[in-house]
C-alpha cells in the first residue's frame, strides 16, 4: 500500500490536518512541528499525489517506463514492443528517457509515484550507479516494478533480460573454432550487470583454453556510438597490437570496427572476425552483412508483462527470467564465408 497522510500523522504524532498543513507549506504550524512532519514523510517514502483528483475514485491505468535513451536501436525497438503490449493490456505508458542521468532518474521515480502509476518497467542506467536505493520508493508506495534488459543487484525486484553470458560464450566458441585468439570487446560501462555477464563469458571461455583476456582488451566507450567506436579501434590498430576477433555492443559500433579494418588493410573475415549485438539493421543495408547475437525482444517484453500483470493483480513477487539469444553468422565471420563457398 502507498504511504498515506494518515500514516505520516500517526508516525509524527500529529493530526492529519497538521500533517497536511506541514507538507503543503501552509501557515498554522510551528517550524519544529513542520520539520518533524517533513522528516517523517521522507523517512516513510511519502510522495504527494500530483494527480489526486483524477485518481480519487479509479485506478490510473498508467504504467511508468524508464529507458536510458531511444537513439539506440535496441532501446527504441524495446519501447515499441512495450507500448504495443501495454496497449493490448489496456494501459497507457508514461515514457521517461534518462540519458543515464542518475539525478533525473531519481526525480522521475518520484513522478511515477506522484502520478500513482499502477506499475513500472525500469531499464537501469547504463552508467555506474553506486546508490540506486531510490528505486525502493516504488515498493514503499505499493507500486510493483520489473527490471528489463538489465538490473540493479542491490534492489529486490524481478528482472527479465537476455542470457548474455550464454550468448557471448557461444559467439566466442565460434570465433575460437575458426582460429581467432586475440579477442576484444567494444562496449559501455564495465560495472553494469549486462556488461559484466559479457565480460565474464569471454574470460571464462578463454581461461578454460589457457588464453588470457586482459583488462585493456575491453575497449570502453563513453558513448556507444559509431564515432567513438571508430576512434577506439583506430587507436588500437595504430598501436600495432594483434586483433583477430571483436565483439561489439551494437551494430553501429560493429560497422565502425569493419571500416577501421578496411582502412588499415585488414581483411574481414579472412584476417579478423566481427560479431555484433542485435539483429536490428536489415542485413542488406550494409556493404558487408554483420554476424550478430540476436536478442528476442518479443519474448523479453512478454515475460516482463506477465510478471507485472501478476504483481498488479495478485500481489505476487514476480520471477526473474533469462531469455535465450541466437547467434546469426553472416559475412563478418569465417565460418559463414566458408559455408557460402562450398
Amino acid at each position: 500500500m502507498s504511504v498515506s497522510l494518515r500514516d505520516i500523522a500517526k508516525a509524527a504524532q500529529v493530526s492529519e490536518a497538521t500533517a497536511s498543513l506541514s507538507l503543503n507549506g501552509r501557515k498554522g504550524v510551528n517550524d519544529k512541528t513542520r520539520q518533524k512532519v517533513i522528516e517523517t514523510a521522507k523517512k516513510l517514502g511519502y510522495v504527494s499525489n500530483g494527480n489526486a483528483r483524477s485518481l480519487a475514485r479509479k485506478k490510473s491505468g498508467l504504467i511508468g517506463v524508464m529507458i536510458p535513451n531511444i537513439s539506440n536501436l535496441f532501446y527504441s525497438n524495446l519501447v515499441r514492443h512495450i507500448e504495443r503490449a501495454l496497449r493490448d493490456m489496456g494501459y497507457k505508458m508514461i515514457l521517461v528517457t534518462t540519458e543515464s542521468n542518475i539525478n533525473y532518474e531519481k526525480e522521475m521515480i518520484r513522478h511515477f509515484v506522484s502520478f500513482r502509476v499502477e506499475g513500472a518497467i525500469i531499464y537501469p542506467s547504463i552508467k555506474q550507479n553506486n546508490n540506486p536505493e531510490y528505486i525502493n520508493l516504488l515498493k514503499q508506495n505499493g507500486i510493483p516494478m520489473v527490471f528489463i534488459g538489465n538490473y540493479y543487484p542491490e534492489i529486490d525486484a524481478p528482472h527479465v533480460m537476455s542470457d548474455l553470458y550464454k550468448g557471448v560464450k557461444e559467439a566466442v566458441d565460434y570465433l575460437f573454432i575458426t582460429g581467432c585468439r586475440h579477442f576484444y570487446y567494444l562496449g559501455g560501462c564495465k560495472s553494469i550487470i549486462s556488461n559484466q555477464m559479457k565480460l565474464n563469458a569471454i574470460r571464462d571461455y578463454l581461461a578454460d583454453r589457457g588464453i588470457e583476456f586482459p583488462d585493456d582488451h575491453y575497449l570502453l566507450l563513453e558513448h556507444t556510438r559509431y564515432e567513438n567506436a571508430f576512434i577506439r579501434m583506430d587507436d588500437l590498430l595504430s598501436s600495432g597490437k594483434k586483433v583477430d576477433a571483436v565483439i561489439a555492443a551494437d551494430a553501429f559500433s560493429s560497422l565502425a570496427v569493419f571500416n577501421v579494418f578496411q582502412k588499415k588493410g585488414v581483411k574481414v573475415p579472412e584476417e579478423a572476425s566481427i560479431i555484433s549485438f542485435d539483429n536490428l539493421l536489415y542485413p542488406d543495408v550494409c556493404v558487408t552483412r554483420l554476424s550478430c547475437i540476436e536478442q528476442d525482444l518479443g519474448s523479453i517484453v512478454n515475460c516482463t508483462m506477465q510478471n507485472l500483470q501478476a504483481m498488479i493483480q495478485d500481489g505476487s513477487k514476480g520471477v526473474s527470467h533469462l531469455s535465450p539469444t541466437k547467434l546469426i553468422l553472416r559475412d563478418t565471420t569465417k565460418q559463414y564465408l566458408a559455408a557460402e563457398k562450398k
